[in-house]
């Protein structure tokens, strides 16, 4: 959804004098508004909002609102560093002042509003407030953005066993949802809702020896199952491993992926399971797998940190040329949940907002889980 609107420098509800200044406005793009679904408990919807300054002075962003469209009942809205949090300049790096958008410049806001309880918006409208350089406020108004409402593929465990970090927070700035790929003349973010599972010990340790040694971790080799009845759509075995988690090299643009499995599990739903280990897939292109069925094991390939397995569901079979979309996981129960990251490893999780066994469930940021399935 595309739109390019005027921004008068006027207090809102100021009577424009005959002198009011009209300048350029920022050319806003939201590139897909998922169906709500349900992490941590909680509705949400998760998107994007691009903002393009194409006139020739900076404007800085105050608030974002967003609001049902039909009704005009506020869903959430975003100002000072909540805000300045999830405005990022992709390709300016930390010299850019947060919440200006330079001239010529493009800002994406990730925002990921709660629903109030019962709402389900078919569109909502995008509203934001800023300041140009003479200090003078401007407020944008969104025409409707529609709500996708294709069907939410729910997917079982991706292990039987074990007990994982589910490693993932939109505000990472190399995270999975800040990662963007211009292909073909599109840019795309494949893993807006991916997930790294991390295995982990009782004591919180990700390694039982060597923790430069991938085959010492705790989830290396673990069986990897299939989250749905399936057809395999695409696989790739032929990616060595590093002798040292400390000597992965770089790798092309197009092997960050490792080894992987591509299964479709629904119409234009295709579930990545990547970074698998050299050998261990055990299906190809057109097999028809069962739910449950082992497809692969953890492995150490292509551009990862450690021993782990990335999960993300997209909208066609092609690594990094598809639009990521949402995916629900069931069979899980919270044990707990890092709030820092930091403490991987070294520091067992903290417990206190251990819940389930869960419905179905987008994972929350960075919790800790175990199937039950």
């Amino acid at each position: 959804m595309r739109l390019s609107l005027a921004l008068s420098l006027l207090a809102a509800g100021a009577s424009p004098p005959p002198s009011a200044e009209t300048i350029q406005s920022l050319d806003v793009v939201i590139p897909l508004i998922s169906s709500p679904l349900v992490s941590d408990g909680k509705t949400i919807l998760a998107f994007e909002i691009h903002a393009t300054n194409l006139s020739d002075i900076p404007l800085r962003l105050q608030n974002v609102r967003i609001v049902d469209a039909d009704d005009g009942q506020a869903i959430a809205t975003y100002s000072n560093e909540v805000l300045r949090q999830r405005v990022a300049q992709p390709g300016a790096g930390a010299s850019s002042e947060a919440g200006s958008i330079g001239a010529g410049a493009r800002a994406i806001v990730y925002v990921e509003p709660e629903l109030p309880a019962g709402m389900r918006p078919r569109a909502v409208r995008i509203e934001m407030d800023g300041v140009a350089p003479n200090g003078h406020p401007f407020t944008l108004r969104s025409p409707p953005a529609t709500v996708d409402r294709t069907q939410i593929p729910v997917l079982a465990p991706p292990f039987k066993d074990g007990t994982w970090v589910a490693v993932h927070d939109p505000s990472w700035a190399r995270g999975h949802r800040r990662v963007i790929y211009t292909l073909d003349g599109r840019a795309r973010i494949p893993g807006r809702y991916a997930v790294d599972w991390v295995g982990v010990d009782a004591r919180g340790r990700v390694s039982t020896n060597d923790p430069d040694r991938p085959a010492d971790a705790v989830g290396y080799d673990a069986a990897v199952l299939a989250g749905a009845d399936a057809v395999v759509a695409a696989t790739r075995d032929n990616m060595g491993e590093a002798g040292s988690i400390a000597g992965n090299p770089a790798h092309a643009l197009g092997d960050g992926s490792g080894n992987y499995v591509v299964l479709r599990v629904a119409r234009n739903r295709y579930a990545f399971y990547e970074h698998l280990r050299p050998g261990s897939i055990i299906v190809r292109a057109g097999d028809h797998v069962r739910m449950g069925q082992a497809i692969g094991a953890v492995g150490f390939t292509g551009d990862t940190t450690g021993p782990h397995l990335h999960l993300h569901v997209a909208d066609c079979p092609l690594p990094l040329a598809c639009e990521g979309v949402p995916f629900l996981v069931r069979g899980m129960t919270e044990v707990g949940r890092y709030r820092s990251l930091s403490d991987l490893g070294v520091k067992q999780w903290q417990d206190d907002n251990a819940r389930g066994p869960l419905g179905p469930e987008w994972p929350g940021y960075n919790v800790v889980v175990r199937f039950t399935d």
